[in-house]
């Protein structure tokens, strides 16, 4: 079955789209509208505050200068924001993306030994439990906080929970994946970074190159 994203733009692959439409497209993962049970963070709440950075940084002044008749999708800023690991948006594939990530860790509260996290866990060898205790291995975990979710016993935390921010993937004719540009991000370090991207964006800076015309 497909995922379903919600957009703060549509976006028709078919057709160009009229000078008047907007100049970037913002994917949101369904954790974002109807709710997730892998969400690590809410989409929605970051959206707006991008959004409003995307209108308040020339963007759209500067795709219209370069591309005065209709806009094709490829040209847009395209941005992809998950509420996990998962990443159901494809973040890595845009020009700026982001996904929620949750570092667990073991807390004083007796582990019942049920195993549950081991088994919830996708990552072989991320969580085992030793001596009643749950061990993480973080050269493998995702941060994706499904063993804190099902712990029963709460002997499993998040220590930290932000988002992984990437910029400048693409597909078409050169593909190339997102740079990480932070791991662990809160929402100001985000923001900052967007800010940073946008300025080499317009300017045709790396990762960006310049627009053809």
């Amino acid at each position: 079955m497909q995922k379903k994203l919600s957009k703060l733009s549509p976006v028709p692959y078919e057709d160009d789209e009229e000078p008047s439409s907007p100049r970037y497209d913002i994917s949101i993962c369904k954790a974002g509208t109807t709710g997730c049970s892998h969400a690590v963070i809410n989409p929605q709440n970051i959206s707006d505050k991008i959004k409003e950075l995307l209108d308040e940084s020339g963007l759209g002044n500067h795709i219209s200068a370069i591309d005065k008749k209709k806009l094709l999708y490829h040209k847009k800023f395209r941005v992809a924001l998950a509420a996990c690991p998962n990443s159901c948006p494809q973040p890595q594939i845009k020009d700026f993306g982001v996904s929620g990530q949750a570092v667990p860790v073991a807390t004083d509260e007796p582990c019942s030994e049920c195993m549950q996290c081991v088994d919830v866990c996708k990552e072989e060898g991320a969580v085992c439990v030793k001596d009643a205790i749950p061990i993480f291995n973080y050269k493998i975990c995702v941060y994706c906080g499904d063993c804190e979710k099902i712990c029963p016993t709460g002997s499993i935390t998040n220590e930290r929970v932000g988002m992984r921010v990437m910029a400048g993937g693409r597909l078409g004719r050169h593909p190339r994946l997102a740079m990480i540009m932070d791991d662990m991000a809160d929402e100001g370090t985000l923001l900052e970074i967007l800010r940073d991207i946008l300025d080499k964006y317009i300017k045709g800076l790396p990762p960006f190159k310049p627009r053809r015309k």
